[in-house]
C-alpha cells in the first residue's frame, strides 16, 4: 500500500470517512488485523463509490476496492483487511477506531484543504433539503453527527470559506440516543456558493441542484 502525502484528494477521502467510514483491529483467522469499511446507500451513492471513491483510494493508496452491493443492509461499497491503511489513518490522521462518538477534524486539514475534506463529509453524510415555503423551493444543506465538537468545527470551516452556516444541537429525548449536532447553510445565495465552492464529488447532489435551478 502506498503511503499518501497530505493533499486536496487525501482531505476529500477523509471526509468521507469521517462520514461513513468505519475501522478497528478485528481478529481474522489466526492474527489481529485492522479491517477499514466504508458503505453508502445501495441505489443513491452507487455512481459515487464507482465513478470517484474508487478511484480516488487507487490514486492514494494504490488500492483496487472491491465493490459490492449489501441487500440486507441496504449498502453499497467495501471493507478492506489493511493494517497499513488502518494504522496509517489511525497513527498519522489520529481518526478514532470503533466509535466516532468524539471524531474531530484532522489537525492536518484544520487549514488546509478544509473546502475539500467538507466536500466528501457533505457527499457521505449530508442532505440537500428543498422545502416548499411560499409556493417556492427553498434549499437548505445539512450536516449533522453526534460529535458535536466536529458539526462546530465544520460550522466554523464552512464560515471560513466565505459560506454563511448556522450551527446547533439537536436534543434527542429517546433513551439511550445521542444529542446531534447540526450545521445547515440555508437559501439560494448560500447554497450556490456551496455548489461552487465546496463543489460536491456525489452526483445526486447535483441532479437534486439541477431540479431546484430548473423549478426556481
Amino acid at each position: 500500500m502506498n503511503i499518501p502525502k497530505i493533499s486536496s484528494e487525501l482531505a476529500e477521502e477523509t471526509g468521507l470517512h469521517i462520514g461513513d467510514g468505519t475501522m478497528n483491529y478485528y481478529k481474522n483467522g489466526r492474527k489481529i488485523c485492522g479491517s477499514y469499511a466504508l458503505r453508502g446507500h445501495i441505489i443513491d451513492d452507487k455512481k459515487h463509490y464507482n465513478f470517484r471513491i474508487k478511484q480516488l483510494y487507487k490514486e492514494l493508496y494504490g488500492l483496487d476496492i472491491s465493490l459490492r452491493e449489501m441487500p440486507s443492509t441496504g449498502c453499497y461499497g467495501f471493507q478492506k483487511w489493511s493494517n497499513d491503511l488502518v494504522n496509517f489513518k489511525h497513527r498519522v490522521l489520529n481518526l478514532p477506531l470503533g466509535k466516532k462518538l468524539n471524531i474531530i477534524v484532522p489537525e492536518q486539514f484544520k487549514y488546509k484543504f478544509s473546502e475539500d475534506l467538507i466536500r466528501g463529509l457533505f457527499d457521505t453524510d449530508g442532505t440537500l433539503y428543498l422545502e416548499n415555503k411560499n409556493k417556492k423551493l427553498y434549499p437548505r444543506i445539512i450536516i449533522c453527527d453526534i460529535s458535536l465538537k466536529l458539526i462546530s468545527q465544520i460550522s466554523k470551516l464552512i464560515n471560513n470559506s466565505g459560506i454563511r452556516s448556522t450551527f446547533y444541537i439537536s436534543r434527542r429525548e429517546q433513551k439511550n440516543w445521542n444529542d446531534l449536532g447540526v450545521v445547515e447553510v440555508r437559501g439560494r445565495e448560500m447554497v450556490e456558493k456551496w455548489f461552487k465552492i465546496i463543489r460536491p464529488s456525489n452526483p445526486k447532489f447535483w441532479d437534486k441542484y439541477q431540479f431546484y435551478l430548473d423549478s426556481s
